[in-house]
């Protein structure tokens, strides 16, 4: 089936001047074949593993037992530079494996380039052929890159996400050959580079495997061509046979939140600490925001700086509770819907009607790093939205539960 799906790519057919496409200043996206940056990374890590190391190792040797000697055991910290590079070293090793594993990894595109309220569709295809242990995801971002000074920031705009099944990858003439088909939606930007400010759509396709996992990135092509979007939307989605099932999602991902069956009705518990690595994660960034801090307090800093940082560190405090202390619970009985929060011993349980609730929809959450997570809203009749459940890590998971309380709801009524 999924070699049904692969097509000629048209790309490099009666291009127009290059002034009217800037995508043909990249020769990798006129061509519609883009290789993955992921196998990039391997430079850079090693780089990075050769810089630590030496400036560590040079450091260690030379002025390190000379320090220790006078009692300045606060030196030590020096180690830190070779530690450092040893982690770059073994990521480098890492991803040389995967190189050697899978190959040099292309993803082709069936038409370039992508339009806003159109498609992007294509193929990613190896250089070695593999099967999946569960599955495939992938991933489609609009991102904000702004660029100043030595600081980089990106800002997630838009995110959508697929899991494909094994079966979806097939062996062709020695490489494998995963189908891509995303809609894009029309209210995001196309792809460009003003100053220091760009807008970057990515593509990434993940696969966990015994050895190293299959990784790959690519920045692909999102522009606005006149009548693209509206022939590329009309397309069905050719992937749609070849999705996983929601459960086996869950499955996969070990999603914490528990559905079942309660007294007269059904209950959806979403459970405090749910996202551990998450949590950890934003926890060690407090705890370092935290201690700058006290550092600038300590250094008696301009009131100014102190202010801002610590107003900053009050909202990561709070994030961090409630990931690791929120709990939500919402369960549907014969006469409504009952919809409670908890941190630790403090709590609040809100009840409607049925008659008062209109649906369930899933929303976009918040943002870690590149991830995005999503929550569920209830809606009531006069358009009033409560979150009734957060911090969910996978857009499909979110989808499926807003259907599934939609249903409830339904049998309630």
């Amino acid at each position: 089936m999924a070699c049904a799906f692969m097509k000629k790519n048209p790309a490099a057919a009666a291009l127009p001047p290059r002034a009217e496409k800037p995508w043909l200043a990249r020769a990798d996206w006129a061509a519609g074949k883009i290789k993955s940056s992921a196998d990039a990374a391997l430079t850079v890590f090693f780089i990075m593993a050769l810089a630590f190391c030496g400036i560590g190792g040079l450091c260690t040797f030379l002025v390190l037992p000379k320090e220790l000697h006078q009692g300045h055991y606060k030196a030590l910290v020096i180690l830190t530079f070779p530690a450092v590079g040893v982690f770059f070293l073994l990521c480098a090793l890492q991803q040389r494996r995967g190189q050697r594993r899978y190959g040099e990894t292309s993803f082709v595109m069936t038409s370039v380039p992508g339009a806003p309220g159109g498609a992007l569709e294509g193929s990613i295809q190896t250089g070695a052929p593999f099967r999946p242990e569960q599955g495939v995801h992938l991933q489609l971002s609009c991102i904000r890159r702004i660029s100043g000074g030595k600081n980089t920031r990106e800002d997630l705009l838009w995110q959508d996400e697929k899991f494909l099944k094994n079966e979806a990858v097939s062996a062709q003439s020695g490489h494998a050959v995963i189908p891509v088909f995303f809609q894009l939606p029309a209210s995001q930007p196309e792809c460009s580079a003003h100053g220091g400010v760009a807008i970057i759509w990515r593509l990434e396709a993940k696969a966990k495997m015994s050895g190293p996992d299959f990784n790959a990135v690519f920045d692909v092509p999102v522009f606005n061509v006149a009548g693209a979007a509206a022939a590329q939307a009309a397309e069905p989605d050719p992937t749609a046979a070849l999705q996983m099932p929601i459960e086996e999602v869950r499955r996969d991902e070990h999603s914490k939140i528990q559905i079942r069956n309660a007294p007269g009705g059904r209950e959806f518990f979403f459970p405090a600490a749910r996202n551990p690595g998450m949590a950890l994660g934003l926890t060690a960034f407090m705890l370092i925001w935290s201690a700058v801090v006290w550092f600038l307090i300590k250094m008696r800093a301009p009131l100014f700086f102190p202010i801002v940082f610590g107003l900053v560190d009050v909202f990561l405090v709070r994030g961090c509770l409630n990931l690791w202390f929120e709990q939500c619970r919402v369960i549907f009985h014969s006469r409504g819907v009952r919809a409670a929060k908890r941190w630790l011993i403090f709590g609040r349980t809100r009840s409607f009607d049925t008659g008062e609730v209109a649906r369930f929809d899933s929303k976009v959450g918040f943002t870690v790093g590149q991830q995005l997570y999503h929550s569920v809203e209830l809606v009531t009749r006069t358009e009033k939205k409560i979150t009734v459940g957060t911090a969910i890590p996978s857009k499909p998971e979110a989808d499926w539960l807003a259907q599934e309380m939609n249903r409830a709801l339904g049998h309630s009524a």
